[in-house]
């Protein structure tokens, strides 16, 4: 489970034994994925994924899947699994129906 970056606690601080140092989530979310770019970007990118699905903004998704940032190899797979599937996942994220009750009698 991804958190969202908007939803980290950015006021009280809580020491971190990694850091020695006593920083929010935010701080420490922001000093990891700053280590390594391709890191960054994927994390960007899937905030930035979340945000498009949860809202339908189904230009925004086409807009991220065909996103040519520098990315690591899973989000790239992943992401290619995606434009494979296109109409699929607009769909999804577009349209109110789910296909959770059909896979949870399939894994039954």
């Amino acid at each position: 489970y991804l958190k969202k970056f908007d939803e980290l606690e950015k006021v009280h601080p809580r020491y971190n034994w990694h850091y020695k140092d006593c920083l929010t989530q935010a701080q420490v979310v922001t000093e990891g994925i700053s280590a390594n770019t391709a890191l960054e970007n994927s994390y960007n990118l899937m905030q930035s994924f979340i945000q498009a699905v949860e809202t339908g903004n189904t230009h925004e998704l086409k807009s991220l899947i065909t996103s040519k940032d520098s990315i690591g190899t899973l989000m790239h797979k992943t992401l290619l699994t995606f434009k494979y599937n296109l109409k699929a996942v607009l769909n999804g994220a577009a349209l109110p129906y789910s296909n959770g009750c059909l896979e949870g009698f399939n894994r039954k």
